[in-house]
């Protein structure tokens, strides 16, 4: 779902610049902003998504944190079980 709030285009409730602070609290590799924005907003909204590559230690509690900080609402997310249950243990 896209929306405008303030005249900054938002996608699923998160700006660009927000995927970004996100993908950098999740994985350690170099990407294009793009690729970074895709891969999250997949994490994020996408069930059926996986890792392509290894994410960072405790990536799910800087996840949880930074999405909590800006208040955004969780109910939101589709993120694969499979993944949160990896995250858990």
């Amino acid at each position: 779902m896209i929306t405008e709030k303030d005249g900054v285009k938002m996608i699923f409730g998160l700006t660009e610049t927000q995927y970004l602070e996100i993908y950098d609290l999740v994985f350690t590799s170099v990407h294009s902003s793009g690729f970074k924005a895709s891969e999250i907003r997949c994490l994020l909204f996408d069930a059926d998504y996986w890792f392509l590559e290894k994410p960072k230690e405790n990536w799910e509690s800087n996840l949880f944190s930074y999405l909590e900080n800006i208040q955004y609402d969780k109910s939101q997310l589709n993120i694969n079980s499979a993944i949160l249950k990896i995250a858990i243990k």
